[in-house]
């Protein structure tokens, strides 16, 4: 009897076990449900954020996986530079669409909106203004490979494009320059890039060729108070921490201005370079990447001249 008592206890305790799950499960679906946004949420958050945007406005997600939901509702009015910034010049206010209490800020926000789940948050922001910015004017550069024997123009040509993907590095843009058909990866120009942090970053990709540097040159650039840069390697080679450093070299009217020396884990980093005594006037601008061994050196950077008052 003690036995078969036992074993009644056991059967008990199996059901009230799968009416616990059952019970869990339900109270998930209820928390799931008014905790995380429709559709109809994100088109509403979207509506009420879209016919107050201006060309200075750039838009995050809160947390980052949200992303996806945000470009799908606002992709269209947003900029390749918008969506992918290198940094935050040029932008006067930043929207935020987030959810569960996630914030990329802490400071009071000029405007907040909760439509359903989606808390909607809008600060003004002061930031530099943008003069130049060399990713976007690419095309009018001039590129060439340096080697021993001399150097080879890299021509900008229209080809087919390349998605990418993994151990592809970035996507191959339809319009670049190529500098060795023989090499894939041996091409400049826009694209963007997946930095050690899988931020998106638009910017110049421009791999090292180990034979000599490759050069980007920009003419008549307008000069301001900073030429800012910045540069990282995709995060496919990058993470393995194992290749060889990336140095990027940038000149003013052929005089060295600053250098970035690239180290597998340093991540999106960068420096400024002070040109207010040339303020207002043009410049020549060249940028030259270099590295012992190209395996692997999916190098990318992007650089701008800057303001800090009106341009």
């Amino acid at each position: 009897m003690a036995e078969a008592g036992r074993k009644l206890s056991l059967s008990g305790w199996v059901w009230v076990s799968v009416a616990g799950l059952a019970a869990f499960e339900l109270i998930a679906h209820v928390w799931i449900v008014t905790h995380v946004p429709s559709d109809e949420s994100w088109r509403e958050a979207a509506s009420f954020v879209r016919p107050r945007l201006t060309s200075t406005d750039r838009i995050v997600s809160a947390p980052s996986w949200v992303d996806p939901f945000v470009r799908r509702e606002l992709g269209d009015v947003m900029s390749l530079r918008a969506a992918a910034p290198p940094d935050g010049a040029g932008f006067d206010r930043v929207w935020e669409l987030g959810i569960r209490g996630a914030t990329t800020r802490t400071d009071t926000p000029t405007l907040e909106r909760m439509i359903g789940p989606v808390r909607i948050r809008m600060w003004e922001v002061e930031a530099p203004a943008m003069v130049f910015d060399f990713v976007e004017h690419i095309a009018r550069a001039e590129v060439e490979l340096v080697r021993s024997e001399g150097s080879v123009a890299c021509p900008w040509t229209r080809g087919r494009p390349d998605p990418g993907g993994l151990e592809r590095g970035p996507m191959k843009p339809v319009q670049r320059f190529e500098c060795d058909p023989r090499r894939p990866w041996a091409w400049v120009g826009a694209t963007i890039l997946a930095d050690l942090d899988l931020r998106p970053r638009r910017c110049i990709w421009q791999h090292p060729s180990g034979d000599g540097p490759v050069r980007t040159t920009f003419r008549d650039v307008p000069l301001a108070d900073t030429l800012v840069v910045r540069a990282g390697v995709d995060y496919q080679a990058e993470r393995r921490r194992k290749y060889a450093p990336v140095t990027l070299r940038v000149f003013i009217d052929d005089v060295l201005a600053g250098e970035l020396v690239h180290r597998d884990g340093d991540g999106w980093t960068g420096f400024e370079i002070d040109t207010t005594r040339t303020r207002g006037t043009l410049a020549a601008v060249r940028f030259e990447t270099t590295a012992s061994d190209p395996t692997a050196r999916l190098f990318c950077y992007a650089a701008s001249t800057q303001a800090e008052g009106a341009p």
